[in-house]
């Protein structure tokens, strides 16, 4: 019986041996380096260059092109300025006439203008100097408790100056503020309701609390009109130079600030 015990203990070990030797076994004989200099004879003859310049001329062209011509300069300004009005008030316009949606009013930042518009011609490169930003317009819905939050914030804005951030520039909506104050509000040509909903047409930039619009943050998201502010600048632009008509404006006293 040992001896049985034994002899099955010397098979097994010799089974393990053998598995043990036909493992494959690698081993490093020779090792080898060297260098490869670069020197200032390198042959470039296999490298070409790309022609730009046929793209260069397209886009200095498309950039250069005059959509507009302006008897003023429009600058931001605070609590309303040129800018701002007639930027919100195209805005407006695109939204309800041109895309046909429902929008009470518009609400935009003064921190979204990169530079002013200018006396004189208006190119397509100017526009996207003034907004270079792919920002698409968007139409949200307000409760009156978000609508309480809005007015209020542009209440705060209107009281700064010195800066291209003071003020909030608007369409569709007058606001009077005396003093510490909220003394007037109107959407359109009736007074503010806070039992009403009311729809916005902004960016999607502002819509998800941009510049500390964080009222925006739990509106009811209505439509993304897949429309750049910037397209929408530029196609007004255009359909006024159409009709002949030049930019001029006049500030109107859509946010009054007194004591």
């Amino acid at each position: 019986m040992k001896f049985s015990i034994y002899k099955h203990i010397l098979l097994i070990g010799f089974v393990v041996l053998i598995t043990l030797s036909c493992k494959p076994s690698y081993k490093v004989t020779h090792i080898n380096s060297s260098n490869t200099a670069i020197e200032n004879n390198l042959s470039t003859d296999n490298f070409s260059e790309f022609d730009l310049s046929q793209y260069k001329n397209k886009i200095d062209k498309q950039m250069n092109e005059v959509i507009s011509n302006s008897k003023i300069e429009m600058d931001v300004n605070s609590p309303e300025g040129l800018l701002g009005n007639f930027i919100c008030d195209l805005t407006l316009f695109t939204t309800r006439q041109l895309l046909k949606k429902d929008a009470d009013f518009c609400i935009l930042n003064n921190g979204g203008f990169r530079t002013s518009l200018p006396k004189g011609d208006i190119t397509v490169g100017k526009i996207f100097e003034l907004m270079p930003f792919d920002n698409q317009l968007v139409i949200l819905e307000l409760d009156s408790n978000q609508m309480i939050e809005l007015i209020n914030y542009i209440k705060q804005k209107s009281f700064l100056s010195n800066s291209r951030k003071a003020g909030v520039p608007i369409s569709g909506m007058r606001i009077s503020i005396i003093g510490a104050d909220i003394y007037r509000v109107f959407i359109g040509t009736k007074e503010f309701d806070n039992s009403k909903k009311y729809k916005v047409v902004t960016t999607n930039y502002l819509a998800n609390g941009g510049d500390q619009m964080n009222f925006f943050k739990n509106a009811n998201h209505i439509e993304n009109t897949n429309v750049l502010l910037r397209d929408a600048i530029i196609d007004y632009l255009k359909l006024l130079q159409k009709q002949k008509i030049s930019l001029d404006a006049e500030l109107d006293g859509r946010i009054e600030v007194s004591e």
